[in-house]
């Protein structure tokens, strides 16, 4: 939903509005032919990504890229909810599956996962601090290396996990109860190294998601 308005001032600058390669903000009363969904079901609703728990897919536009992004929100505080950014060939379901997630019941996410697929497990781990709804989540990667970003009221927190592998190009979202996903973007490229980041190796944290 959101509008940006930039001004080039020269043909060889890159606008803001220019500098993602494929974006949606879901200003339209249904998701038509712009994404395909590989699990569950996605549809728009109030100008936002809203789905049934566990569905997941990729839009089209994002074929070549391999940094995305997209705003969460948290719309029940009650439930458990994740918004997840995809990454690689989600329709062969060679992916890295990005997420952010709320089961503390007070509204804001506070855990994280680097999975692969449509949730299907891998390291799942504490944020360092409970981050405030809505967030943004962006979500690049390097070689193996993905470096997850979260930008809300709150602050900033960076997190990097090495896969081991590489998952190609491509960029979707997926979703879990009734969170409302938002202003999604993506483009190629955007490795960067991040001297804050936190490196995921472990955790000890329980994927609540996982015992529905």
């Amino acid at each position: 939903m959101r509008k940006t308005f930039a001004f080039c001032m020269a043909a060889t600058t890159l606008c803001a509005t220019s500098a993602m390669a494929a974006r949606d903000d879901f200003d339209r009363a249904s998701l038509g032919n712009r994404w395909v969904v590989t699990s569950g079901s996605l549809f728009i609703t109030s100008d936002q990504m809203q789905g049934s728990s566990l569905s997941l897919g990729y839009f089209k536009k994002s074929a070549n890229d391999t940094t995305v992004s997209a705003t969460i929100t948290d719309n029940n505080a009650a439930e458990i909810e994740y918004g997840a950014v995809a990454s690689g060939d989600i329709a062969g379901g060679n992916n890295a599956f990005v997420k952010l997630q709320s089961q503390n019941g007070l509204g804001s996410f506070d855990t994280a996962g680097f999975y692969t697929g449509n949730n299907g497990g891998g390291d799942f781990f504490t944020l360092a601090f409970p981050v405030p709804s809505p967030a943004r989540l962006t979500v690049t990667f390097c070689g193996t290396v993905a470096t997850m970003r979260i930008t809300s009221s709150g602050g900033r927190q960076v997190y990097t996990f090495d896969y081991g592998t590489s998952f190609g190009t491509g960029g979707g979202l997926g979703t879990y109860g009734s969170v409302s996903l938002d202003d999604y973007a993506s483009r190629a490229g955007g490795c960067k190294t991040d001297s804050d980041a936190i490196v995921i190796k472990s955790s000890n944290a329980t994927d609540k998601s996982l015992s529905k």
